[in-house]
């Protein structure tokens, strides 16, 4: 009986684990659903230019703030302690590049 519980538990934590979305899936699904005007290329140029400049650390907490209800990616920078909000100011203006996705 014991047995068949532990696997039970692990075959459910497996499910859970391969059902959750990725802080990538999040951020983008995140910056399509901000914005009707935007597109899944420029949503997706968006986080690989956080991804390639900010650290893993600020990735997720940013992801985090989406899961726990910020309405985009911005509004979840906006929750972040001060020196992660700083972290993020120089991507801005390489987000800038992405625009053209928008064209």
């Amino acid at each position: 009986m014991k047995r068949t519980a532990t696997m039970i538990a692990l075959c459910a934590a497996t499910l859970i684990t391969g059902c959750a979305k990725s802080d990538e899936q999040v951020i983008v699904t995140s910056c399509l659903e901000a914005d009707e005007s935007l597109n899944e290329a420029y949503c997706a140029c968006t986080y690989d230019k956080m991804e390639a400049s900010l650290s893993d650390e600020v990735l997720a907490n940013i992801a985090e703030a989406i899961r726990d209800g910020a309405a985009d990616p911005i509004d979840a920078i906006s929750t972040l302690p001060p020196q992660q909000q700083m972290s993020v100011l120089p991507v801005t203006l390489q987000l800038l590049e992405c625009a053209q996705e928008l064209e």
